[in-house]
């Protein structure tokens, strides 16, 4: 089933959707979760947005290495 059509259902059923990010209060929000030891998921479902963009916020703020050149799922050390 393509996508669009999925989308289309659920939207007829009135499914809340994922928004695709955070605003700078949440982002703060966030940020204040991840340092109190909350996970990246859990924030992204109290706060109604995928872990990625939970993720991104970390990042962003400097808690977290963002590591797009996969040298950590290689196993090799994050020398960034």
């Amino acid at each position: 089933m393509h996508r669009a059509t999925v989308f289309s259902h659920l939207r007829r059923r009135n499914v809340p959707s994922r928004r695709p990010g955070l605003g700078i209060d949440e982002k703060a929000e966030a940020v204040r979760l991840a340092r109190a030891a909350v996970s990246m998921r859990a924030i992204g479902r109290r706060m109604g947005v995928d872990r990625k963009a939970v993720r991104e916020a970390l990042a962003e703020a400097g808690l977290i290495v963002d590591c797009t050149n996969g040298a950590r799922r290689s196993g090799l050390p994050n020398l960034i």
